[in-house]
């Protein structure tokens, strides 16, 4: 990943490149980030029962600020920075740029939704909601390094330094995440909505069975974007060390 000034990567090699990323955080930090990933995902189903109460107000910031937490450490964990756990300006940086993404990302989802006629079949719903949301996060992956850097408290490289190290590699850098990080969201975006369905009777083995692979999928599809972010860090601070 980091031989020559502006090497061409392919599809195939910024997913090995994230792979080999991922191999270097360690069991016990999986393990961690599963269980974070259960109690982000069990505080959903909470503010789904509570519905608009002060409790279900209570579980979205909780899970807010879970999701932001796991982030922020799975990025440095990523990265090798030590010590994972610093909680200082970084992460404060990191999680502005974090929410403002999303809140971009959202954009596209709320006009698709407004343009599904109502009573929409649930089908049309996961696919329109699918495409806008990839759309979005497409507009915004050459931003994908930055937000690494942010994470790791690497400040040489800003939004522009981080378009700029995708040029020539961009569409193959869109390719790996359409290759190895949207199969995991459309998983995780048809289960939520299953959990989220008017009139939903899962219950008992099902409802824990739906809610684990939902944690899997979505812990998938946060680990193979961090795997890919750092890995393209990882070209600007392999420069910057030369």
């Amino acid at each position: 990943m980091t031989g020559q000034r502006r090497q061409r990567l392919s599809m195939a090699a910024w997913v090995q490149g994230a792979v080999a990323t991922l191999r270097g955080v360690s069991a016990g930090w999986w393990m961690l980030a599963m269980l974070a990933m259960l109690v982000v995902i069990g505080v959903t189903l909470l503010r789904l029962a509570t519905a608009a109460t002060p409790a279900a107000l209570a579980a979205g910031i909780v899970q807010l600020i879970a999701l932001l937490l796991l982030h922020y450490l799975l990025y440095r964990a990523a990265a090798g920075v030590r010590p994972v756990l610093a909680v200082a300006a970084p992460l404060l940086r990191f999680g502005i740029a974090l929410v403002a993404t999303i809140l971009v990302m959202l954009v596209p989802l709320a006009v698709a939704r407004a343009l599904l006629p109502a009573g929409a079949r649930l089908a049309d719903v996961w696919l329109w909601s699918f495409v806008a949301t990839t759309v979005g996060t497409l507009i915004l992956w050459p931003l994908a390094p930055w937000l690494a850097a942010l994470a790791t408290g690497d400040r040489t490289l800003g939004p522009e330094g981080s378009w700029r190290l995708l040029r020539g590699r961009l569409a193959t850098f869109c390719g790996a995440y359409l290759m190895i990080v949207s199969p995991c969201f459309a998983v995780h975006l048809m289960l939520t909505m299953v959990l989220d369905a008017p009139g939903s009777t899962l219950a008992g083995s099902a409802l824990i069975a739906v809610v684990f692979v939902d944690a899997l999928a979505s812990l998938a599809q946060l680990a193979l974007t961090v795997g890919l972010a750092v890995a393209a860090w990882r070209l600007h601070a392999a420069r910057g060390a030369r």
